[in-house]
């Protein structure tokens, strides 16, 4: 009998130890879709900018993602006839334009707010936050 229990005990600890082990390898947190804008002056080109849209499409992979900047008014937004597309092996995408200052200068009176929208073949769709400055 002591024997009995003594295999009890071990088998209980090693389905224990088993179902530990198997909660504890549960899948990782899916990456969640989003897409970012960055505006930096070109030093290889005066008065132009380097437009980068750059992001993760969750379960993206093979999709085919597009954007297009638009200029952030009050009233009517200004479509900046600048747009790009990509396609997306692994979900992840990045698109980069030089873009003339005058095409960014979307409020010549003052501060210029720009933002991309960006969507994918999948449905998705975002726009990314303002980026905001004189160009």
């Amino acid at each position: 009998m002591h024997l009995r229990h003594k295999l009890a005990v071990a088998a209980t600890a090693v389905v224990l130890a088993g179902s530990g082990t198997i909660a504890s390898a549960g899948p990782a947190a899916a990456v969640s879709s989003y897409a970012e804008l960055f505006i930096s002056p070109s030093w290889d080109h005066p008065g132009y900018y380097v437009v980068v849209v750059s992001g993760h499409v969750h379960n993206g992979a093979g999709v085919r993602v597009g954007m297009r900047l638009i200029g952030d008014d009050p009233v009517f937004n200004d479509d900046l006839q600048v747009s790009r597309t990509t396609n997306t092996p692994t979900g992840e995408f990045s698109m980069e334009v030089l873009v003339w200052h005058g095409t960014l200068n979307e409020d010549p009176e003052g501060r210029d707010e720009i933002f991309a929208k960006v969507s994918a073949s999948n449905g998705w769709s975002a726009s990314t936050a303002n980026v905001n400055g004189h160009f």
